[in-house]
C-alpha cells in the first residue's frame, strides 16, 4: 500500500512538473516577428532583429535593425524539397538585392556546392568533397568571366592553375 502511494505521489509530482515546464516553454517562446535585442558579449545591445519561420520551424525571413531600431537589411531563406537550405538572399532595407548564397547537396544530404553571387563584384562557386569539406573554388568577375581557380590545402585556399584535364564548371554562377 505504501509503495502504491509513493508511486502515485511521484506520478502526480511528475505530471505537475511537466505541466509547469510546458507553461514556462510557451511563455518564453518568442513569436514570429517579435522585435528582439541583439547583445554583444558584454551585454550591450548592438541591434535588434525579427525572425519569421515556416511550419517546420526553419527561418524564412530575418529582419535586422541597428541599435537605434532603424531598419538596416533583411535576409530571405528558401528550402528544397528535402527541407535543406537552398538559397539565402540578402537585401538592403529598400528591397534591393545585394547578394545571395545558393546551395546544392548530394543524394545523402551532404553539401556539394555553394555559390556566392554579388552582382557588383562577381561570384564564387565552392565545391565540397564527399564529407562536406571545402575542396576547390572558381571565381568570376562582375561580367561573369573566369578569374581564378583555388584548392583548399592545409586549412587555406591556394591559387592554382586550372588543370588541363579539368574544365571550369559548365555553367557560371551569375
Amino acid at each position: 500500500m505504501i509503495k502504491r502511494l509513493i508511486i502515485s505521489f511521484c506520478g502526480c509530482l511528475l505530471a505537475l512538473l511537466m505541466l509547469s515546464l510546458a507553461g514556462c516553454g510557451s511563455q518564453s517562446a518568442t513569436e514570429d516577428g517579435a522585435m528582439l535585442p541583439v547583445k554583444d558579449d558584454s551585454g550591450t545591445i548592438t541591434g535588434y532583429e525579427r525572425k519569421y519561420h515556416n511550419d517546420n520551424g526553419d527561418i524564412t525571413r530575418w529582419d535586422v535593425y541597428d541599435a537605434n531600431e532603424q531598419y538596416d537589411h533583411y535576409v530571405l531563406y528558401e528550402y528544397n524539397s528535402e527541407n535543406r537550405l537552398a538559397k539565402e538572399t540578402y537585401y538592403r532595407a529598400d528591397g534591393i538585392g545585394v547578394y545571395y548564397y545558393a546551395y546544392s547537396y548530394t543524394e545523402d544530404g551532404t553539401l556539394a556546392e555553394k555559390d556566392y553571387v554579388f552582382a557588383k563584384e562577381g561570384s564564387t562557386r565552392t565545391i565540397y568533397d564527399n564529407e562536406g569539406k571545402e575542396k576547390e573554388r572558381y571565381t568570376y568577375d562582375d561580367r561573369d568571366a573566369f578569374v581564378k581557380y583555388e584548392v583548399f590545402t592545409d586549412h587555406q585556399w591556394v591559387e592554382k592553375e586550372l588543370p588541363t584535364q579539368a574544365t571550369e564548371p559548365t555553367e557560371s554562377v551569375g
